[in-house]
Protein backbone atom coordinates (compact mmCIF):
# COMPACT_ATOMS: atom_id res chain seq x y z
CA UNK A 1 0.00 0.00 0.00
CA UNK A 2 1.25 3.43 -1.04
CA UNK A 3 0.65 6.33 1.46
CA UNK A 4 0.94 9.99 -0.32
CA UNK A 5 1.78 13.03 1.85
CA UNK A 6 1.03 16.43 1.12
CA UNK A 7 2.22 19.59 2.65
CA UNK A 8 -0.43 22.44 1.99
CA UNK A 9 1.21 26.03 1.33
CA UNK A 10 1.50 28.05 4.88
CA UNK A 11 -1.84 30.15 5.14
CA UNK A 12 -1.14 33.71 4.45
CA UNK A 13 -1.80 36.59 7.62
CA UNK A 14 -2.63 39.17 5.82
CA UNK A 15 -3.80 39.83 1.71
CA UNK A 16 -3.84 42.68 0.01
CA UNK A 17 -5.71 42.61 -3.21
CA UNK A 18 -7.75 44.61 -6.08
CA UNK A 19 -5.04 46.96 -5.95
CA UNK A 20 -2.70 48.81 -8.18
CA UNK A 21 0.65 47.29 -7.06
CA UNK A 22 4.15 48.90 -8.01
CA UNK A 23 6.41 46.17 -7.58
CA UNK A 24 9.67 47.84 -8.41
CA UNK A 25 10.38 44.95 -10.06
CA UNK A 26 11.29 46.06 -13.88
CA UNK A 27 10.39 42.06 -15.12
CA UNK A 28 6.96 42.64 -13.21
CA UNK A 29 6.08 46.43 -12.39
CA UNK A 30 2.77 46.29 -11.15
CA UNK A 31 0.80 43.79 -9.76
CA UNK A 32 -2.99 43.53 -8.29
CA UNK A 33 -2.62 41.42 -4.93
CA UNK A 34 0.14 40.83 -2.19
CA UNK A 35 0.14 38.03 0.36
CA UNK A 36 2.11 38.62 3.99
CA UNK A 37 3.54 35.95 6.50
CA UNK A 38 5.28 36.90 9.60
CA UNK A 39 6.39 40.18 8.47
CA UNK A 40 7.77 38.69 5.41
CA UNK A 41 5.68 38.80 1.61
CA UNK A 42 4.81 35.70 0.44
CA UNK A 43 3.62 36.28 -2.88
CA UNK A 44 2.67 38.56 -5.57
CA UNK A 45 0.48 38.76 -8.38
CA UNK A 46 -3.51 38.25 -9.48
CA UNK A 47 -5.57 37.56 -6.29
CA UNK A 48 -6.73 34.60 -8.10
CA UNK A 49 -3.38 33.05 -7.71
CA UNK A 50 -3.87 33.87 -4.05
CA UNK A 51 -6.39 31.08 -3.23
CA UNK A 52 -3.28 28.63 -1.93
CA UNK A 53 -2.55 31.10 0.79
CA UNK A 54 -6.21 31.64 2.49
CA UNK A 55 -6.60 29.83 5.49
CA UNK A 56 -9.02 30.38 8.49
CA UNK A 57 -7.48 32.84 9.62
CA UNK A 58 -6.19 34.91 6.48
CA UNK A 59 -7.57 38.79 6.77
CA UNK A 60 -8.36 39.71 3.58
CA UNK A 61 -7.83 43.48 2.42
CA UNK A 62 -9.67 45.10 -0.46
CA UNK A 63 -7.70 48.27 -0.97
CA UNK A 64 -10.31 49.45 -3.88
CA UNK A 65 -8.22 49.98 -6.49
CA UNK A 66 -5.75 52.23 -4.30
CA UNK A 67 -1.76 52.57 -5.13
CA UNK A 68 0.71 50.21 -3.50
CA UNK A 69 4.41 50.97 -3.45
CA UNK A 70 6.95 49.59 -1.13
CA UNK A 71 7.21 51.39 2.17
CA UNK A 72 9.15 54.87 1.57
CA UNK A 73 12.73 54.97 3.63
CA UNK A 74 14.21 58.32 4.17
CA UNK A 75 17.42 58.63 4.76
CA UNK A 76 17.73 63.03 4.64
CA UNK A 77 15.92 63.16 7.90
CA UNK A 78 16.62 63.80 11.67
CA UNK A 79 13.32 62.94 13.78
CA UNK A 80 15.57 62.61 17.15
CA UNK A 81 16.42 66.79 16.14
CA UNK A 82 12.83 67.63 15.98
CA UNK A 83 11.82 65.69 19.11
CA UNK A 84 14.16 68.03 21.22
CA UNK A 85 13.38 71.69 19.55
CA UNK A 86 12.19 73.85 21.68
CA UNK A 87 13.08 71.68 25.00
CA UNK A 88 16.66 73.04 25.52
CA UNK A 89 18.84 76.21 24.95
CA UNK A 90 20.17 76.33 21.94
CA UNK A 91 23.57 77.78 21.94
CA UNK A 92 24.78 77.00 18.40
CA UNK A 93 24.76 80.71 17.27
CA UNK A 94 26.94 82.12 19.78
CA UNK A 95 30.56 83.74 18.74
CA UNK A 96 31.16 84.63 22.57
CA UNK A 97 31.20 83.62 26.01
CA UNK A 98 29.76 86.89 27.06
CA UNK A 99 26.64 85.80 24.52
CA UNK A 100 26.85 82.22 26.18
CA UNK A 101 26.22 83.96 29.26
CA UNK A 102 23.68 86.15 28.46
CA UNK A 103 21.55 83.62 26.43
CA UNK A 104 21.94 81.30 29.70
CA UNK A 105 20.65 83.74 32.19
CA UNK A 106 17.62 85.11 29.92
CA UNK A 107 16.65 81.62 29.56
CA UNK A 108 16.86 80.46 33.05
CA UNK A 109 14.54 84.08 33.38
CA UNK A 110 11.94 82.43 31.43
CA UNK A 111 12.16 79.56 32.28
CA UNK A 112 11.92 79.35 36.34
CA UNK A 113 9.72 75.57 37.14
CA UNK A 114 12.77 74.53 34.99
CA UNK A 115 15.12 71.89 37.26
CA UNK A 116 17.95 71.94 35.67
CA UNK A 117 18.91 74.44 32.53
CA UNK A 118 20.14 72.52 30.07
CA UNK A 119 21.76 74.20 27.01
CA UNK A 120 24.09 72.53 24.00
CA UNK A 121 25.63 73.80 20.89
CA UNK A 122 28.21 76.32 21.68
CA UNK A 123 32.09 76.37 20.67
CA UNK A 124 34.28 74.75 22.98
CA UNK A 125 36.76 77.46 22.51
CA UNK A 126 34.13 79.81 24.08
CA UNK A 127 33.89 77.35 27.41
CA UNK A 128 32.12 79.78 30.14
CA UNK A 129 33.83 78.95 33.68
CA UNK A 130 31.77 78.07 36.49
CA UNK A 131 31.83 81.06 38.42
CA UNK A 132 30.43 82.78 35.61
CA UNK A 133 27.41 80.49 35.19
CA UNK A 134 26.71 81.41 38.97
CA UNK A 135 26.14 84.99 37.57
CA UNK A 136 23.37 82.90 34.82
CA UNK A 137 21.68 81.09 37.85
CA UNK A 138 22.87 80.22 41.18
CA UNK A 139 19.83 78.32 42.97
CA UNK A 140 19.51 75.50 40.13
CA UNK A 141 22.05 73.14 37.87
CA UNK A 142 23.21 74.52 34.84
CA UNK A 143 24.51 71.92 32.69
CA UNK A 144 25.69 73.34 28.97
CA UNK A 145 26.85 70.37 26.04
CA UNK A 146 29.36 71.62 23.91
CA UNK A 147 28.43 71.13 19.97
CA UNK A 148 30.39 68.13 19.73
CA UNK A 149 28.76 66.44 22.60
CA UNK A 150 32.14 65.87 24.50
CA UNK A 151 32.92 68.83 26.83
CA UNK A 152 30.04 70.76 29.14
CA UNK A 153 30.03 73.40 31.18
CA UNK A 154 28.44 73.42 34.88
CA UNK A 155 27.46 75.66 37.68
CA UNK A 156 28.32 75.59 41.38
CA UNK A 157 25.35 73.58 42.51
CA UNK A 158 26.06 70.68 39.48
CA UNK A 159 29.43 70.40 40.35
CA UNK A 160 28.46 69.80 44.17
CA UNK A 161 25.96 67.23 43.36
CA UNK A 162 28.04 65.90 40.53
CA UNK A 163 30.92 64.67 43.11
CA UNK A 164 28.67 64.21 45.93
CA UNK A 165 26.52 61.66 43.95
CA UNK A 166 30.41 60.47 42.25
CA UNK A 167 31.86 59.91 45.92
CA UNK A 168 28.84 57.68 46.96
CA UNK A 169 28.70 55.80 44.23
CA UNK A 170 33.01 55.25 43.96
CA UNK A 171 33.06 56.87 40.79
CA UNK A 172 36.43 58.04 40.00
CA UNK A 173 36.04 59.21 36.21
CA UNK A 174 33.35 61.62 35.71
CA UNK A 175 32.64 61.75 31.71
CA UNK A 176 30.24 63.54 29.88
CA UNK A 177 27.63 60.70 29.48
CA UNK A 178 27.50 60.77 33.50
CA UNK A 179 26.87 64.10 34.25
CA UNK A 180 23.97 64.28 31.36
CA UNK A 181 22.38 60.62 33.21
CA UNK A 182 22.70 62.56 37.00
CA UNK A 183 21.20 65.55 35.86
CA UNK A 184 18.89 64.82 33.05
CA UNK A 185 17.15 67.58 31.41
CA UNK A 186 14.58 65.76 29.94
CA UNK A 187 11.17 64.03 30.95
CA UNK A 188 10.90 60.55 29.38
CA UNK A 189 7.61 60.08 29.39
CA UNK A 190 7.16 63.45 27.59
CA UNK A 191 10.09 62.54 24.64
CA UNK A 192 8.48 58.91 24.86
CA UNK A 193 5.16 60.92 23.48
CA UNK A 194 6.15 63.36 21.45
CA UNK A 195 9.06 60.46 19.48
CA UNK A 196 5.45 58.74 18.84
CA UNK A 197 3.70 61.67 17.70
CA UNK A 198 6.74 62.30 15.06
CA UNK A 199 6.25 58.50 14.44
CA UNK A 200 2.56 58.80 13.30
CA UNK A 201 3.05 61.93 11.13
CA UNK A 202 5.84 60.32 9.30
CA UNK A 203 3.77 57.16 8.87
CA UNK A 204 0.60 59.06 7.57
CA UNK A 205 3.68 60.09 5.21
CA UNK A 206 4.04 56.44 4.24
CA UNK A 207 7.29 56.77 5.32
CA UNK A 208 8.09 53.12 6.86
CA UNK A 209 11.89 53.16 7.49
CA UNK A 210 14.09 56.64 8.44
CA UNK A 211 17.54 56.61 8.99
CA UNK A 212 18.38 59.53 11.66
CA UNK A 213 21.44 61.66 10.54
CA UNK A 214 23.23 64.99 11.95
CA UNK A 215 21.99 64.19 15.80
CA UNK A 216 24.04 64.24 18.97
CA UNK A 217 24.62 61.05 20.31
CA UNK A 218 23.21 61.89 23.74
CA UNK A 219 19.90 63.07 21.91
CA UNK A 220 19.67 59.81 19.77
CA UNK A 221 20.12 57.83 22.61
CA UNK A 222 17.72 59.17 24.21
CA UNK A 223 15.09 58.64 20.51
CA UNK A 224 16.20 55.52 20.89
CA UNK A 225 15.09 54.20 24.44
CA UNK A 226 11.74 55.70 23.30
CA UNK A 227 11.70 53.51 20.25
CA UNK A 228 12.70 50.15 22.85
CA UNK A 229 10.20 51.15 24.78
CA UNK A 230 7.22 51.63 22.35
CA UNK A 231 8.47 48.27 20.90
CA UNK A 232 8.09 46.91 24.27
CA UNK A 233 4.46 48.27 24.21
CA UNK A 234 3.73 47.20 20.87
CA UNK A 235 3.10 50.56 19.97
CA UNK A 236 5.80 50.79 16.96
CA UNK A 237 4.71 51.65 13.79
CA UNK A 238 8.43 52.40 11.89
CA UNK A 239 12.01 50.81 11.53
CA UNK A 240 14.23 53.57 13.05
CA UNK A 241 18.21 52.87 11.39
CA UNK A 242 20.16 55.23 13.79
CA UNK A 243 23.55 56.88 13.13
CA UNK A 244 26.81 57.58 15.67
CA UNK A 245 27.64 61.55 14.84
CA UNK A 246 31.45 62.38 14.30
CA UNK A 247 32.51 65.81 13.39
CA UNK A 248 36.06 65.71 14.31
CA UNK A 249 38.88 62.88 15.01
CA UNK A 250 37.78 60.44 17.67
CA UNK A 251 39.77 57.42 19.50
CA UNK A 252 39.08 54.57 17.31
CA UNK A 253 38.51 52.15 19.50
CA UNK A 254 35.89 54.23 22.61
CA UNK A 255 34.36 55.11 19.12
CA UNK A 256 34.03 51.65 18.01
CA UNK A 257 33.01 50.38 21.71
CA UNK A 258 30.07 52.92 22.01
CA UNK A 259 29.20 51.83 18.94
CA UNK A 260 28.56 48.51 19.46
CA UNK A 261 27.00 49.02 22.70
CA UNK A 262 24.66 50.64 21.16
CA UNK A 263 24.05 47.84 18.07
CA UNK A 264 24.03 45.36 21.26
CA UNK A 265 21.59 47.15 22.69
CA UNK A 266 19.02 46.57 18.93
CA UNK A 267 19.94 42.68 18.42
CA UNK A 268 16.44 41.44 20.27
CA UNK A 269 14.07 44.02 18.46
CA UNK A 270 12.82 42.11 15.35
CA UNK A 271 15.23 43.98 12.83
CA UNK A 272 12.65 47.62 13.92
CA UNK A 273 15.28 49.46 15.48
CA UNK A 274 19.30 49.19 14.09
CA UNK A 275 22.68 51.44 15.37
CA UNK A 276 24.72 50.07 12.21
CA UNK A 277 26.10 53.46 10.48
CA UNK A 278 28.50 55.84 11.14
CA UNK A 279 28.03 59.40 10.43
CA UNK A 280 30.63 61.54 9.30
CA UNK A 281 30.04 64.88 9.24
CA UNK A 282 32.95 66.66 6.96
CA UNK A 283 33.63 70.76 7.69
CA UNK A 284 36.65 71.82 7.25
CA UNK A 285 35.93 75.35 8.29
CA UNK A 286 33.97 74.61 11.62
CA UNK A 287 36.30 71.83 12.90
CA UNK A 288 37.68 72.52 16.46
CA UNK A 289 40.68 70.91 15.76
CA UNK A 290 42.69 68.92 13.10
CA UNK A 291 41.17 66.42 11.20
CA UNK A 292 43.95 65.18 8.78
CA UNK A 293 43.21 62.60 6.29
CA UNK A 294 45.00 59.97 7.68
CA UNK A 295 43.29 59.96 10.88
CA UNK A 296 39.58 60.10 9.05
CA UNK A 297 41.27 56.88 7.12
CA UNK A 298 42.17 55.02 10.04
CA UNK A 299 38.59 55.41 11.92
CA UNK A 300 36.63 54.75 8.92
CA UNK A 301 39.00 51.51 8.30
CA UNK A 302 38.30 50.25 11.79
CA UNK A 303 34.48 51.37 11.69
CA UNK A 304 34.12 49.40 8.24
CA UNK A 305 36.38 46.43 9.63
CA UNK A 306 33.50 45.96 12.62
CA UNK A 307 30.33 45.85 10.18
CA UNK A 308 29.71 49.31 10.19
CA UNK A 309 28.10 50.76 6.99
CA UNK A 310 29.18 54.75 6.38
CA UNK A 311 27.35 57.87 5.51
CA UNK A 312 29.43 60.85 5.16
CA UNK A 313 28.20 64.39 4.62
CA UNK A 314 30.70 66.71 3.06
CA UNK A 315 30.17 70.84 2.61
CA UNK A 316 32.94 72.05 1.08
CA UNK A 317 35.10 70.78 -2.03
CA UNK A 318 38.14 70.09 0.17
CA UNK A 319 35.75 68.16 2.39
CA UNK A 320 34.60 66.06 -0.22
CA UNK A 321 38.07 65.65 -1.74
CA UNK A 322 38.90 64.06 1.62
CA UNK A 323 35.46 61.70 1.48
CA UNK A 324 36.42 60.50 -1.64
CA UNK A 325 40.36 59.65 -0.94
CA UNK A 326 38.80 57.90 2.16
CA UNK A 327 36.65 55.93 -0.29
CA UNK A 328 39.49 54.61 -2.01
CA UNK A 329 41.49 53.69 0.28
CA UNK A 330 38.39 51.53 1.86
CA UNK A 331 37.85 49.87 -1.53
CA UNK A 332 41.53 49.05 -2.29
CA UNK A 333 41.35 47.28 1.24
CA UNK A 334 38.34 44.99 -0.21
CA UNK A 335 36.03 46.36 2.42
CA UNK A 336 32.44 46.41 0.26
CA UNK A 337 30.51 48.08 3.13
CA UNK A 338 27.73 50.47 2.03
CA UNK A 339 29.39 53.82 1.94
CA UNK A 340 27.47 57.02 1.25
CA UNK A 341 28.73 60.43 0.34
CA UNK A 342 26.40 63.55 0.49
CA UNK A 343 27.41 66.73 -0.50
CA UNK A 344 26.18 69.48 -2.78
CA UNK A 345 29.98 70.22 -3.47
CA UNK A 346 31.43 69.72 -6.94
CA UNK A 347 35.18 68.08 -7.74
CA UNK A 348 36.51 68.75 -11.54
CA UNK A 349 37.99 66.81 -13.72
CA UNK A 350 41.47 67.03 -12.89
CA UNK A 351 40.60 65.76 -9.30
CA UNK A 352 38.48 62.83 -10.34
CA UNK A 353 40.49 61.54 -12.82
CA UNK A 354 42.98 60.91 -10.30
CA UNK A 355 40.13 58.76 -8.42
CA UNK A 356 39.57 55.03 -9.71
CA UNK A 357 36.55 54.43 -7.12
CA UNK A 358 35.08 57.76 -6.89
CA UNK A 359 31.52 56.06 -7.95
CA UNK A 360 31.95 53.22 -6.08
CA UNK A 361 29.79 54.91 -3.29
CA UNK A 362 25.89 56.10 -3.01
CA UNK A 363 25.97 59.52 -3.95
CA UNK A 364 23.18 61.78 -2.74
CA UNK A 365 22.95 65.44 -2.07
CA UNK A 366 23.47 67.30 1.20
CA UNK A 367 21.05 66.38 4.10
CA UNK A 368 18.38 69.16 4.70
CA UNK A 369 16.93 68.04 7.95
CA UNK A 370 14.58 70.95 7.86
CA UNK A 371 13.15 70.57 4.90
CA UNK A 372 9.21 69.25 5.06
CA UNK A 373 9.92 66.56 2.11
CA UNK A 374 13.38 66.15 1.85
CA UNK A 375 13.03 63.93 -1.16
CA UNK A 376 10.41 65.85 -3.13
CA UNK A 377 12.66 68.68 -3.18
CA UNK A 378 15.15 67.58 -4.69
CA UNK A 379 14.01 65.56 -7.62
CA UNK A 380 13.03 66.58 -10.88
CA UNK A 381 10.30 63.91 -11.61
CA UNK A 382 8.22 61.73 -8.67
CA UNK A 383 9.46 58.29 -9.84
CA UNK A 384 12.89 59.84 -9.28
CA UNK A 385 11.89 60.51 -5.89
CA UNK A 386 10.28 56.94 -5.39
CA UNK A 387 13.38 55.47 -6.56
CA UNK A 388 15.40 57.60 -4.00
CA UNK A 389 13.15 56.50 -1.38
CA UNK A 390 12.99 52.57 -1.97
CA UNK A 391 15.69 50.89 -3.90
CA UNK A 392 18.23 53.41 -3.40
CA UNK A 393 17.40 53.50 0.13
CA UNK A 394 17.72 50.24 0.64
CA UNK A 395 20.42 50.25 -0.63
CA UNK A 396 22.22 53.05 1.59
CA UNK A 397 20.92 51.58 4.98
CA UNK A 398 21.78 48.07 3.92
CA UNK A 399 18.38 46.59 3.43
CA UNK A 400 18.89 46.36 -0.41
CA UNK A 401 18.22 42.45 -0.17
CA UNK A 402 15.05 43.18 2.51
CA UNK A 403 13.56 46.56 1.50
CA UNK A 404 12.77 48.69 -1.30
CA UNK A 405 10.99 46.06 -3.83
CA UNK A 406 8.15 44.56 -3.05
CA UNK A 407 9.16 40.73 -4.05
CA UNK A 408 8.54 37.66 -2.52
CA UNK A 409 11.32 36.88 0.48
CA UNK A 410 11.23 40.85 1.63
CA UNK A 411 10.13 42.42 3.95
CA UNK A 412 6.11 43.50 4.28
CA UNK A 413 6.56 47.45 4.15
CA UNK A 414 4.27 49.10 1.72
CA UNK A 415 2.83 52.19 1.15
CA UNK A 416 -0.93 52.88 0.07
CA UNK A 417 -2.57 56.30 -2.12
CA UNK A 418 -5.91 56.58 -3.03
CA UNK A 419 -4.49 58.32 -6.39
CA UNK A 420 -1.20 57.71 -8.22
CA UNK A 421 1.74 59.24 -6.93
CA UNK A 422 3.34 59.22 -10.71
CA UNK A 423 1.11 61.43 -12.50
CA UNK A 424 1.28 64.24 -9.36
CA UNK A 425 4.29 67.01 -9.68
CA UNK A 426 7.25 66.49 -7.04
CA UNK A 427 5.71 69.55 -5.61
CA UNK A 428 2.31 67.57 -5.32
CA UNK A 429 4.00 64.47 -4.26
CA UNK A 430 5.35 66.26 -1.05
CA UNK A 431 2.09 67.09 -0.07
CA UNK A 432 0.01 63.73 -0.46
CA UNK A 433 -1.07 61.90 2.70
CA UNK A 434 -1.24 57.78 2.45
CA UNK A 435 -4.52 55.85 2.42
CA UNK A 436 -2.76 53.44 4.63
CA UNK A 437 0.97 52.56 5.75
CA UNK A 438 1.59 48.56 6.45
CA UNK A 439 4.87 47.67 8.40
CA UNK A 440 6.15 44.17 8.47
CA UNK A 441 2.57 43.07 7.26
CA UNK A 442 0.56 45.02 9.77
CA UNK A 443 -1.60 48.28 9.10
CA UNK A 444 -0.15 50.74 11.56
CA UNK A 445 -2.02 53.68 9.60
CA UNK A 446 -4.96 54.29 8.05
CA UNK A 447 -6.84 57.78 6.86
Amino acid sequence: MAFGFFRKTQAADIIFHNGQIYTHDPEFPWAEAVACSDGKITAVGDFDAMDEFVGKHTEVIDLGGKFMFPGFIDVHRSPALDVFKGKYLDLTSCQTTEEILDKTRSWAKAHPDADIIFGYGYREDLDPEVKQLDTCCADRPVVLLAASGIGCAVNTVSEQIIEETAYQECVEIITVGYVLNLLMPFDFEEVESDVEKIMASLTAQGITTVLNLQTLNYFESLYQDSMVALFNEEKLRQRFFGSYFMNRPLQPRGLIQQMMVRKTNCSELNGLVQANMLNVYLEEKTCPMEFPQEALEQILLDVVDKGFHIFIEAVDTEDLKKAYETLEVIRNKAYKNEITIASNAVLGDEVLKNLERWEDAHITWKTKCDAAHPVAAQCESVEGAINEMTVNAAKIIGMEDHLGMIEKGRLADFAVFAENPLEKTPAQFAEMKAAMTVLNGKVVYEA
